[in-house]
């Protein structure tokens, strides 16, 4: 991919030869991902089509580092969010802190304070400023995915993975978290990979790729 100027992009996300195989018992693996190998290049925002059970999601979780593969390589960035379709939002903690979780290893006083400030100014872009100390079970399922998206974004990531970002919401919420998710790359910085089945998602991203039969086609 080439940036604004000409100039090739850099490489921020590579996969060689990704396979996943799930052990059951008493009978045969399971074998979800054969051989799958793609790059993402910064600021680029691409989408991995597939019907469900197709293992779009375990392919996420692999790029993400929540699953191993069983074979194969991932280089991705240290700076990365994701940003889960049933949001995994803490319910004990209110808004602001759920969004600041991924800065917490920030130690120093500084970094503390550009976190809280990164954080409340998040929650104001995606309309959530007069909801900072409210818990999860207070917010409706559009509230708490844009809680999940400032979460993601709240440590200036280089990537953000989504998993069927807008697969819980009504048509005109899941519009929202798709114009948020578009204007991520507008600094031809952040890179964003999104599984999903719907094509109106798929249609913001500058490529899509689909899988099938465990491998992307």
């Amino acid at each position: 991919m080439e940036s604004a100027n000409g100039e090739q992009a850099m490489v921020i996300l590579e996969t060689s030869d990704i396979t996943k195989r799930f052990k059951i018992p008493g009978a045969q693996p399971i074998e979800v991902l054969k051989g799958v190998s793609f790059s993402v290049s910064a600021g680029e925002k691409v989408a991995i089509l597939g019907r469900s059970g197709s293992g779009k999601s375990t392919l996420l979780h692999i790029l993400g580092g929540l699953l191993k593969p069983t074979s194969g390589k991932v280089l991705r960035p240290r700076n990365f969010g994701f940003v889960f379709q049933a949001y995994h939002l803490m319910p004990e903690l209110t808004v602001l802190e759920n969004v600041m979780l991924p800065a917490q290893s920030w130690r120093t006083p500084l970094a503390r304070a550009t976190a809280l400030s990164r954080a409340v100014e998040l929650l104001g872009k995606v309309g959530l400023k007069d909801r900072l100390d409210h818990l999860p079970a207070e917010l409706s399922g559009g509230e708490r995915q844009r809680v999940a998206l400032a979460r993601a974004l709240v440590t200036d990531p280089e990537l953000v993975l989504a998993d069927e970002p807008t697969g819980n919401l009504d048509a005109l919420t899941g519009a929202d978290i798709l114009k948020m998710l578009t204007e991520l790359s507008s600094d031809g910085k952040t890179a964003l990979v999104m599984v999903t089945h719907s094509q109106e998602a798929a249609a913001i991203c500058d490529r899509c790729l689909t899988l099938q039969d465990g491998k992307l086609i």
